[in-house]
């Protein structure tokens, strides 16, 4: 999948890389436990391990916080790295099963988020079915394309939808 909202921005691409190594780091695992503990955004966003992130944005800090919020919330569920997006790894049938790993009754509420903290939980739940699994950057700027989706609707139509490009690699593999 090509990037929508993190193409040509290598200074942002390298930091989110650098938060997701920093917190995923032997000696941080207290907050990455207190993140992982938080329910709401608004629990995330009274971490210090949040604050980091957003500093290390400063172009995203300005429009787009709550963006920040999310990455800091979701990328800490990610421990292994794929070069598969979430949603293909999300479609691959179960093992001995014809069924897609994440059922197709909860990826479409994913897709149907339309309130932060339902994205949150969803997108949560949809990276814990994966295995923990994700490529960070990828899955980065799918959270911050819905995200700026939420901000700017009449922009993200037909073929820049998030539903759109999120569902397509799911939907290759299910059926």
């Amino acid at each position: 999948m090509n990037f929508m909202i993190l193409k040509d921005e290598q200074k942002e691409l390298d930091a989110i890389r650098k938060w997701h190594d920093w917190i995923h780091a032997e000696k941080q695992r207290g907050d990455r436990a207190r993140l992982r503990r938080c329910d709401s955004l608004q629990q995330v966003m009274m971490q210090p391990a949040f604050y980091r992130l957003a500093r290390s944005l400063p172009r995203l800090e300005t429009y787009a916080l709550s963006g920040i919020v999310l990455l800091a919330g979701l990328l800490v569920w990610v421990e292994s790295t794929s070069s598969q997006d979430l949603p293909l790894i999300l479609g691959n049938p179960k093992p001995g099963s014809g069924t897609p790993l994440f059922s197709e009754l909860r990826f479409q509420r994913l897709l149907a988020s339309r309130e932060p903290e339902d994205f949150f939980q969803s997108m949560r739940r949809a990276i814990v079915q994966a295995g923990k699994t994700a490529d960070p950057i990828l899955l980065a700027d799918e959270i911050l394309h819905w995200e700026a989706q939420q901000r700017q609707p009449n922009w993200y139509t037909g073929a820049r939808q998030w539903q759109y490009r999120f569902a397509k690699p799911y939907y290759t593999h299910t059926k």
